[in-house]
């Protein structure tokens, strides 16, 4: 963006009939009005709410930066650009924000595979981000397998879940509240085999041991930005989960050890906390800034619920521009859990990885079906993508880039433990990925996901 502050100084100098009176030009400016240019759908004072930059304070080169970042994060504009004009006095200027709004209802997720245990499998998510231009966001998604291999008589597998998210709301407070509300279904099942790919059981899978569970609940959020990139926040969550095993026709000494969950009804209560950091100057392929999210939970008998236990993350993202236009891409994650949180709290390192050796596949919508029930209570990630732009301005393929990438994963079954557990039998993975901008969403054509189905 060009210097806000030379432009400024240009606008003065022009207005300014000669030198005497140009020394006399005061080195602070004023910001008379802020207009927006190109808002059809969305409404201004919506758009207002996210600025750092108020009407009738100084001009802040570094404040206008920081409104045109938290724009651009939002996915309503396609591009957000700056310029001053001048005002209606000396000392006042104009600021515009020229946006080209985009769709913002987009497609979010979009599954589909297949496994031994499940013959096929699929689903999608839609996203709302900027419903009726006020900012409201809405998400929906489900995932559905049907009746798990051998077994047509068992009830389906599926996940689904719906949000919805009010941004910077005016409660009185003196900050705005971002206010959100979760819910979920899912029904799925775990195996319970010696090892991961059920080999007793070859051939004839549904007769394996397994956990069949379900979940249904929500949770609520609120939180308040502490920074110019920075928010922090709380809420609570419960969940109603069933869990029932099915022994099938194993024999006993064919069972291996069930996931973490208590049997028949119990219920989960846990409090939430989050800080989420995020600086980066797009949200699709992002040249510079960081996203920094500590989130926190725990669980407690104390609010009514069956688990006591808490479980930490820290994702990290940190963005370089390189050559060219090319990018750098700097990732790591790592997370704890203690005390008898159920397997679904606890960390799947299929979910980490580009893709995994052996039976593991990463999980869709948090509905496993592979046959490998190893939960742990330990995980790191790190790794990198490099990403080189393909075009940009297209009216449908609007931006593409291709993603080099590579991750090692490292997960234990229990604090203070090192060895590594053998969810995959290699902790490296690799990737190839052609990501694409459209109107209706983000598309990613994965070579590691296609391999993750494969292996």
């Amino acid at each position: 963006m060009p210097s806000l502050l030379g432009a400024v100084i240009a606008i003065a100098l022009s207005a300014a009939p000669g030198p005497d009176e140009a020394a006399l030009t005061p080195p602070r400016y004023v910001v008379e009005r802020i207009e927006f240019h190109g808002l059809e759908r969305t409404r201004e004072d919506t758009v207002r709410k996210h600025l750092a930059v108020r009407e009738g304070e100084v001009l802040d080169e570094e404040r206008v930066l920081v409104s045109r970042l938290r724009l651009a994060q939002l996915r309503w504009f396609a591009s957000v650009e700056t310029h001053v004009e001048r005002g209606s006095a000396r000392g006042l200027v104009v600021l515009v924000f020229d946006v080209t709004e985009r769709n913002t209802l987009s497609l979010s997720e979009l599954f589909i595979g297949s496994t031994e245990a499940q013959t096929i499998y699929g689903g999608f998510g839609l996203a709302e981000q900027n419903a009726f231009g006020r900012g409201i966001e809405l998400h929906g998604a489900f995932v559905y397998g049907g009746s798990p291999a051998q077994l047509p008589l068992d009830p389906a597998r599926f996940s689904v879940r719906a949000d919805l998210r009010l941004a910077e709301v005016n409660l009185g407070l003196p900050s705005r509240v971002s206010l959100g509300v979760s819910s979920l279904w899912i029904r799925g099942e775990e195996f319970a085999c010696l090892d991961a790919d059920c080999g007793a059981f070859e051939g004839s899978l549904g007769q394996a041991p397994r956990l069949r569970y379900e979940r249904a609940g929500g949770g609520a959020e609120a939180s308040v930005r502490v920074g110019p990139f920075s928010r922090i926040g709380g809420g609570i969550r419960a969940e109603h989960v069933e869990g029932d095993f099915r022994q099938g026709r194993a024999d006993p000494a064919s069972v291996g050890a069930l996931p973490p969950l208590r049997l028949g009804s119990s219920t989960l209560v846990a409090l939430t906390a989050t800080y989420l950091r995020d600086s980066r100057d797009d949200v699709f392929f992002p040249t510079d800034g960081t996203r920094l999210e500590l989130r926190g939970t725990l669980g407690t008998r104390a609010l009514g619920g069956d688990y006591e236990y808490s479980r930490w993350s820290l994702d990290v993202e940190t963005d370089f521009g390189v050559w060219r236009g090319h990018a750098l891409r700097l990732l790591a994650s790592a997370g704890v859990v203690q005390g008898d949180a159920p397997f679904f709290e606890r960390f799947y390192a299929a979910d980490l990885a580009y893709f995994s050796i052996g039976p593991a596949l990463g999980r869709a919508l948090e509905l496993n079906f592979s046959t490998d029930p190893r939960y742990d209570a330990v995980a790191a990630m790190a790794g990198l993508e490099y990403g080189i732009p393909l075009w940009r301005g297209g009216r449908i393929l609007q931006r593409g880039y291709l993603a080099l990438g590579a991750r090692w994963v490292h997960t234990t079954r229990a604090p203070g433990e090192w060895a590594r557990t053998p969810l995959s039998r290699s902790p490296l993975s690799a990737e190839t990925a052609l990501r694409v901008d459209t109107p209706v969403g983000v598309f990613n054509l994965s070579a590691g996901y296609a391999l993750d189905n494969g292996l």
